[in-house]
C-alpha cells in the first residue's frame, strides 16, 4: 500500500491557468444548470408535499405532516417561503387531527398550492436545494483534489456536473442529493478528525453525522460504517513505537480514543437532530419517524420491473437502474478505476475505505430495505464514486498518449450524452436500456415520470389543441387543473382495451405498465393496440400522444 501519489507534480503557468479556467466553468455549470432546468419543470409528485409540510413546520413549530422523512431539507427550502406573503389553508389545530392520517399530506398540499402563486413558490423553495447540489460539488471537487491532485479533481466534479440523473434531482425539492452532500460531509469532516484529534474536529464531525440523519432515514447506516473506519484508522495509520515522537503522538488516535470520540459525534448528531425536529418532547421521535416510512403507499399498488409486476422488490433491481441510467462513458471510467485500483498505486488504507465502504453501506441498504420506485436512492452513493474515479485524473500525466486521448473521447462522450437529453434528464437512458425510449420497458415511476413535464405539455396542447382529450399520468390530479390542460383525467386501466376515439396522452409511467400487461396477455396480436400505434407525438421525452381515429 502506498501512502501517497504524485498529486503534486509540477506543471506550466499555462497548464495551471488551463485547470483554473476550467474549474471555473464547471462550478458555473454546477451552479448555473440546475437553475436554469428547474424554472421550466412543473411541481413534481414529492415537491406536491414536501414543500407545505417544510412551510408548515416552520410556521407552526410542529412535525406534524411528512413524517416519513425527515424534515431537513423540507425546513431549508421553506424557508425563503417565510419572507413572502403566505398563509396556512388550514388552522394549526385541523392539520394536528388530520396530519394522523398520512394520506391527508397529499391534500393539504395541493389546498396550500391552489392558494399561492406556484411559479414563484416554486422558484424560492427550490434555490435552496440548488444551492445545497453546489455546495456538493465544492466537497466532491475539495476532497477529489486533495487526493487525487488538480487533474483528479476537475474529473470527479465533470462526472458530477454531467450526471443526467443529478441534474434531473438537484432542481428539485426531494432528499437525496441533500443526503449525498450531507452524508459525504460527515465522512469528509470524519477524515479530518481522524487525521488531526481535536475537540472542535470531533464536534463538527458530530454536527455532519446529525446533518445528514435528519436528511434521509437510510443515512442511519453511515453509523456502522462511520464507526468501522475509526476502528480501520486507528489499527492502519498509526505510527509504531520505533517511530514515535511527541509530534506525532500529538496526532496519534489509538482504538479507546476512537471509540469515544465517536460517542461524542453521535451525542453531539442526537443534538442537531432533536434542534431539527424542533424540540419534539416525543423521546422516540426518530424511530416513530423511521416507521412510518412508506406509510403513504397505496396498498394495491404494483412495482414494475423489466416487463415484471411485484407488490415487493427485486434484488438486482437498483444494480439494473444504474446500470441503464448511468452514462456508459461514466460506467467505462468507473471499471478503469477499478482496475487501477487493483494494479496501479492506491492511497492509504482509510483513503480507500472512505471512498468505498460508505457506497456499499448504502447500496446494500438501498437493495434490501427500499422499495424500487427509483435510482434516485442511490444518489447518496455517487460522490463517493465521483472522488474514486478521479484516481484516472492523478495518472493523467504519466499515461500513454493513446490512453489519454481515450480519456478525453470518454469526457466528450458523457456531455454530448448529458446535452441530447436536454432538459429533460429525469428521462436519461443510456444505450444498454435503447436510450430514453427503450428505457421504459426496464423500470418506470421516478426514473421516466414524476410530473415534472406538465409545463411542456401544456405548450404544446396550447399550439396542438386536443378536442375531449385524455390523460393518464402518475402524480395527483393537482397538475392537471393548475396548467389548465383542459383534459380528462384517466388511469392505465382506461387505456387497457382498445380506446375510445379521440387523444390519448399517456405518460411514460403508464406506456409502461400498459405495455406490459397488454403483451403478457395478447403478445403481438392485435389486440395489443400499444404495440402496434405510433405516437403522433413525445412531449418533453414523457408524454407519448395517441391520436386515435374514429
Amino acid at each position: 500500500m502506498h501512502p501517497s501519489i504524485e498529486t503534486h507534480v509540477g506543471v506550466s503557468p499555462s497548464a495551471a491557468s488551463a485547470a483554473r479556467i476550467v474549474r471555473s466553468a464547471l462550478l458555473v455549470l454546477a451552479l448555473g444548470l440546475p437553475l436554469v432546468l428547474m424554472m421550466g419543470k412543473s411541481v413534481t409528485s414529492d415537491e406536491i408535499v414536501h414543500i407545505p409540510a417544510g412551510y408548515s413546520y416552520l410556521k407552526t413549530g410542529r412535525i406534524t405532516l411528512n413524517p416519513m422523512h425527515p424534515p431537513l431539507i423540507k425546513e431549508i427550502c421553506a424557508l425563503p417561503l417565510l419572507f413572502m406573503d403566505l398563509r396556512l389553508p388550514v388552522e394549526e389545530k385541523t392539520i394536528r387531527e388530520m396530519g394522523r392520517d398520512i394520506r391527508y399530506q397529499w391534500k393539504f398540499g395541493e389546498d396550500f398550492f391552489s392558494t399561492v402563486d406556484v411559479e414563484r413558490v416554486l422558484f424560492w423553495s427550490r434555490l435552496p436545494a440548488v444551492l445545497l447540489s453546489f455546495a456538493l460539488a465544492i466537497l466532491i471537487l475539495r476532497w477529489s483534489t486533495e487526493l487525487w491532485g488538480t487533474a483528479g479533481g476537475l474529473l470527479s466534479l465533470f462526472c458530477y456536473v454531467f450526471d443526467p440523473t443529478v441534474v434531473a434531482h438537484a432542481q428539485l425539492v426531494t432528499t437525496d442529493v441533500g443526503c449525498a452532500l450531507f452524508g459525504a460531509l460527515f465522512i469528509y469532516w470524519l477524515r479530518g478528525f481522524l487525521r488531526a484529534p481535536g475537540r472542535s474536529r470531533a464536534i463538527r464531525a458530530g454536527l455532519g453525522l446529525g446533518l445528514a440523519l435528519a436528511t434521509k432515514f437510510s443515512a442511519v447506516v453511515l453509523l456502522p460504517v462511520a464507526l468501522l473506519l475509526v476502528l480501520i484508522y486507528a489499527w492502519t495509520e498509526q505510527p509504531t513505537e520505533a517511530d514515535l515522537n511527541p509530534a506525532s503522538a500529538k496526532h496519534s488516535l489509538r482504538i479507546p480514543g476512537g471509540i469515544s470520540a465517536f460517542v461524542v459525534m453521535a451525542f453531539v448528531a442526537g443534538a442537531l437532530l432533536w434542534a431539527v425536529y424542533l424540540f419534539t418532547p416525543d423521546p422516540l421521535f426518530y424511530w416513530h419517524g423511521m416507521r412510518s416510512l412508506y406509510g403513504d403507499k397505496y396498498p394495491k399498488y404494483s412495482y414494475f420491473f423489466l416487463g415484471q409486476f411485484s407488490k415487493t422488490t427485486w434484488p438486482s433491481y437498483f444494480l439494473v437502474a444504474w446500470l441503464i441510467k448511468a452514462p456508459i462513458p461514466f460506467l467505462l471510467l468507473s471499471g478503469a478505476a477499478v482496475v487501477v485500483f487493483f494494479y496501479g498505486r492506491r492511497r492509504t488504507w482509510f483513503d480507500e475505505a472512505a471512498l468505498i465502504l460508505p457506497p456499499v453501506a448504502l447500496f446494500a441498504a438501498s437493495t434490501a430495505f427500499a422499495h424500487p420506485i427509483g435510482v434516485r436512492y442511490l444518489i447518496p452513493c455517487f460522490p463517493f464514486l465521483y472522488i474514486f474515479v478521479g484516481r484516472l485524473g492523478a495518472r493523467l500525466a504519466a499515461m500513454k498518449r493513446s490512453l489519454a486521448l481515450l480519456l478525453g473521447l470518454l469526457v466528450t462522450w458523457q456531455a454530448a450524452e448529458f446535452v441530447s437529453i436536454w432538459p429533460d434528464h429525469l428521462s436519461y437512458f443510456n444505450e444498454i436500456a435503447g436510450g430514453w425510449r427503450g428505457g421504459i420497458a426496464w423500470v418506470d415511476d421516478s426514473n421516466v415520470d414524476w410530473g415534472q413535464g406538465f409545463i411542456e405539455l401544456r405548450d404544446y396542447l396550447s399550439r396542438h389543441p386536443r378536442k375531449d382529450a385524455r390523460l393518464c399520468n402518475v402524480v395527483t390530479p393537482f397538475n392537471a387543473s393548475h396548467y389548465d390542460l383542459g383534459v380528462t383525467l384517466v388511469s392505465s386501466d382506461d387505456a387497457l382495451a382498445p380506446p375510445a376515439p379521440g387523444a390519448w396522452i399517456l405518460s411514460s409511467h403508464c406506456v409502461a405498465r400498459i405495455r406490459a400487461r397488454l403483451t403478457s396477455v395478447y403478445g403481438d396480436r392485435p389486440e395489443n393496440w400499444i404495440a402496434h400505434t405510433e405516437p403522433t407525438a413525445i412531449i418533453g421525452h414523457v408524454y407519448y400522444v395517441y391520436d386515435i381515429p374514429g
